[in-house]
This record gives structure tokens, sequence and C-alpha cells, in this order.
């Protein structure tokens, strides 16, 4: 993989105002996550906007090398593969914290909105267009 390998962000934010139970929640889970494994362009960092009309806006942010054209070709099954098992822990801990403190997440993945994490799961479109499809395109170019 080339040095100047692009970099997209995948973020999470809550969609309500912030208290201070999911405030303190998502600080944890930022140190939670930190030491679960080995990240491969570093941990999930917490994402803080500062306040704006609807307050402040708080989430976490994981970096991963892109896949998108003209990109995937050159990004190695492993560190692919590192990235959807990251994709997937930080969406797991989101949905963790959704059910425990009722909060909902918004999902932008490169700039886009890619799906919601709700009621402690994630809407089709992450568990199936995101993962799922990703888990396609992974086992099929390791047969």
């Amino acid at each position: 993989m080339r040095e100047d390998h692009p970099i997209d962000r995948l973020i999470a934010t809550v969609q309500a105002t912030v208290t201070a139970p999911v405030a303190d929640a998502m600080h944890a889970s930022s140190q939670r996550l930190a030491s679960r494994r080995r990240w491969v362009l570093g941990r999930p960092e917490l994402f803080v906007e500062p306040a704006g009309r609807e307050g402040r806006s708080l989430g976490l942010a994981l970096s991963v090398y892109t896949a998108r054209p003209p990109w995937g070709g050159d990004l190695d099954r492993t560190t692919d593969r590192a990235h959807l098992d990251e994709v997937k822990e930080l969406l797991e801990e989101l949905c963790r914290i959704s059910g425990e403190l009722q909060v909902s997440f918004a999902v932008d993945f490169a700039g886009e909105a890619i799906g919601w994490v709700e009621e402690g799961r994630m809407d089709e479109s992450l568990a199936i267009g995101l993962i799922g499809e990703w888990q396609r395109v992974l086992d099929g170019r390791e047969q």
C-alpha cells in the first residue's frame, strides 16, 4: 500500500441534546475502545463540535484507509479486514450505548450520511449495506 493512500473517516454523532450521562458514556467508551485492540490508524477518537444553534455535537470518529475507487485495489486484504473488524467493534459499542441510554447516533462515512444506530441496533443500511456488503466483498476476494 502506498504511503499517500487516502484516509476516510467514519463519524457517529449523538442525535439529541447531549446529557451528562451520555457524555460520560461516550468518554468511557472512547477509553474502553482504545484498550481493546491495536487499531490500524489509531483508536476511535471522541468527536466534539462546538456549540451551535442546537448545542454541541458529540460522537466518535474512526479513520480508515479508503477502499473507494480507484484506491480499493491498492488496499491489502489484511488491512481491509482489520478495518472492517474495527468498524464493527465501534458500531457494536454505539449499539450498547444506544440501548442503555436510549440515544440515537447518525453515522457518516467519507462525508456522507450512511445510517443510524437507534434503540440499541444498527439500521439496515449499516447492518446490510455497510457491514454485510463489506464482508461479502472481502469474502469474495479471499476465494
